[in-house]
């Protein structure tokens, strides 16, 4: 039997595998003028996509195409926007070479298919090599999990930073 890997989240997530200020944009109809307002499937997809090329920037996706489209197939299968406005894409793909993750913050909301239908304002994207073990991508989304669960104040706590390098030293001291 193989020693457990330690799976430290500041070692996955690193600013550059963060961002800050994400929004939805709806679309704006050509001919009157008006904004188009995007259908929750829509703007779960668009996070879908958006967490792929964040996950890109890691240097570990061999197509990030195929990775948004395992993503989504994923979530097809269940909703990974988990309540509380915390979502938590993942899957385990062909298309990365290690475990990698990152984080999105869309500050006023994103109206994403969720299991309590409310606002989706957190997005951790994690994607594991298709073949590894699955041990590792599940322990880093038990401790995301465990994180929101243990210490309520935390979801505030990163909303309101303004620096990424802040989330990961929050994170690396208390996790």
């Amino acid at each position: 039997m193989m020693p457990q890997r330690d799976i430290r989240l500041f070692r996955l997530l690193r600013p550059e595998f963060i961002e800050l200020w994400e929004e939805i944009d709806n679309p704006i109809d050509k001919s009157t003028g008006e904004e188009i307002i995007l259908s929750k499937q829509e703007v779960t997809t668009l996070i879908i996509r958006r967490c792929a090329e964040v996950l890109d920037k890691t240097g570990m996706v061999t197509n990030v195409k195929r990775l948004g489209d395992e993503l989504l197939y994923r979530e097809s299968q269940a909703p990974t926007a988990l309540g509380r406005g915390i979502a938590i894409p993942h899957v385990r793909s062909k298309n990365v070479k290690s475990l990698i993750m990152c984080f999105l913050r869309y500050p006023n909301g994103a109206n994403m298919e969720s299991l309590d239908g409310e606002p989706v304002y957190l997005v951790f994207g994690i994607a594991t090599p298709y073949f590894d073990d699955a041990n590792d991508y599940q322990k880093v989304y038990r401790k995301l999990l465990s994180m929101f669960d243990s210490d309520p104040s935390f979801r505030e706590e990163i909303m309101e930073m303004e620096d990424a390098g802040e989330i990961v030293r929050i994170i690396r001291q208390r996790y």
